[in-house]
């Protein structure tokens, strides 16, 4: 069996113990405990009292120092050795080696022993570990806690507000800062070293990424625990608890965290606006750049892929959920009857709002609608159909026959005579039935606002309205023969 390396080195802990204890603090310390632990180990006995109070004595004169009385802080003139500090941090790796030594060593003689013992072992050792004295000490430092606020409800605001303003000053967030941006390349490294590492053993790689679905189903298992103990709870209960969780809480504090957010959105945008040229602000400019420099880093094949590769995943999903709904006889049924409810109470909200505003006044709601329609950029959306209209001229005068192509592949797809018979269930027979009162109140405006449209005029659109007018002419013409 190999030899075990001490547990600290004897030359480097005893050279550092023995600087610490050279220190008048150290000696001071020792100077008021040694004593006390001579008082102890005599106990009732006269002669043991008697000889450890002459031995304290002693030993407090004896680490006593004439230059004492000057409060000198030794330690921190040995922390500010450079010597000293160079020997400490030699000393703590071999410490934390040690340690780890013992733990392996430990852990492996665990390991050697039979499932029995390891049970009997670890069960002892929990068993001793899990007795209860952390509940008590939470309860016991809660109730502290409590018992200060109830008589200064800032108490450690008030504490702590020092320490923390000399830890603001003292630190230097320019150097904070320069060095997280100068580890930026050192952590990129690490990554792509530990990436590299790790995939020379792709077997690990697979169990690591295997532990994934593990944590989903604990979590899973976790929250179905929970879930089923709280539905075990009245209704009537278990929404007074819900109830109550909404009451507590307090609506002021989110009131302000929204009209914060709208201020600082409203802030940033006056002051893209002040930054900026006259009718352009200078957000959007920048946002704008910066969109530019990813998209020309990024590979548009590549992305294609990606965005069609998860609109077929997408639609597998969704015909694996209908194909399954419509496996379910009662839950195809429930959903055939039960989706038109979604879409009324999606009305019911529609018609809540309408009924508001027929509540108020006409000059009100006029000057409101007045208002929102004239917010409309009505140029703009002027500008987006005639680009859509540009763009269809454009594609018919390169190739004529493409829409009409289109169209009419589209409408040879339609079956004729089902489309006939829904025309025929829609319409009605106009010699079995009456038209609807609907019908007859708009059908007549449609017929005189055409005839106002091919109505005779000098315009650029006369020889198409002339057209449009001899073809009724040839179609009643028609029909009276």
């Amino acid at each position: 069996m190999p030899e075990q390396q001490p547990f600290i080195r004897e030359d480097a802990g005893a050279a550092l113990v023995r600087k610490l204890l050279h220190t008048r603090e150290a000696r001071r310390l020792l100077g008021s405990i040694l004593p006390e632990v001579l008082n102890v180990y005599a106990g009732q006995s006269r002669v043991r009292r008697f000889a450890a109070r002459v031995a304290g004595k002693h030993l407090s004169r004896s680490l006593s120092r004439p230059g004492d009385v000057f409060q000198e802080r030794e330690i921190e003139k040995l922390l500010s050795d450079e010597t000293f500090i160079r020997e400490v941090v030699r000393f703590l790796p071999e410490m934390a080696d040690s340690l780890l030594n013992l733990a392996a060593t430990a852990t492996a003689t665990i390991d050697g022993l039979e499932t029995g013992a390891k049970k009997e072992l670890l069960g002892d050792l929990v068993a001793r570990m899990s007795s209860g004295q952390t509940g008590g000490l939470i309860t016991r430092g809660c109730r502290i806690v409590n018992d200060i606020h109830t008589d200064d409800p800032e108490f450690f605001t008030r504490v702590l507000e020092p320490g923390l303003r000399k830890w603001i000053e003292s630190v230097d967030f320019g150097e904070l800062k320069e060095a997280v941006d100068h580890s930026a390349g050192d952590v990129r490294a690490f990554v792509a070293m530990a990436n590299s590492v790790l995939w020379e053993y792709p077997a690990k790689v697979v169990m690591i990424l295997s532990l994934l679905p593990s944590v989903v189903n604990m979590l899973a298992e976790s929250l179905d625990i929970s879930l089923n103990r709280l539905n075990e709870l009245p209704p009537d209960l278990l929404t007074d608890v819900v109830l109550s969780l909404v009451q507590d809480i307090d609506a002021r504090p989110l009131s302000r965290l929204i009209n914060e957010l709208a201020e600082a959105a409203r802030k940033i945008h006056t002051g893209s606006a002040l930054l900026g040229e006259p009718g352009s602000p200078r957000l959007p400019w920048v946002m704008s750049g910066k969109i530019d420099e990813v998209v020309d880093h990024v590979d548009p094949v590549v992305l294609w892929k990606a965005r069609m590769a998860l609109a077929e995943t997408g639609a597998t999903v969704n015909r694996a959920m209908a194909e399954a709904v419509n496996r379910n006889t009662e839950l195809k049924r429930l959903s055939m009857r039960r989706r038109p409810e979604m879409a009324n109470i999606r009305v019911k909200t529609f018609n809540q709002s309408l009924s508001w505003w027929d509540g108020v006044g006409d000059d009100e709601t006029a000057a409101s609608f007045s208002q929102n329609l004239s917010a409309y950029d009505l140029q703009e959306l002027a500008d987006a159909i005639n680009g859509v209209l540009h763009i269809f001229n454009r594609i018919g005068d390169r190739q004529p026959e493409l829409l009409p192509r289109f169209i009419d592949r589209f409408v040879a797809a339609i079956d004729d005579d089902a489309l006939a018979a829904a025309a025929s269930k829609l319409f009605g027979d106009a010699d079995e039935e009456a038209p609807s009162p609907a019908a007859r109140a708009v059908l007549p405006q449609l017929v005189v606002w055409a005839a106002k449209v091919l109505a005779p005029a000098d315009d650029a659109y006369e020889d198409d309205a002339r057209q449009a007018r001899d073809a009724l002419q040839t179609l009643f013409a028609a029909e009276e023969v």
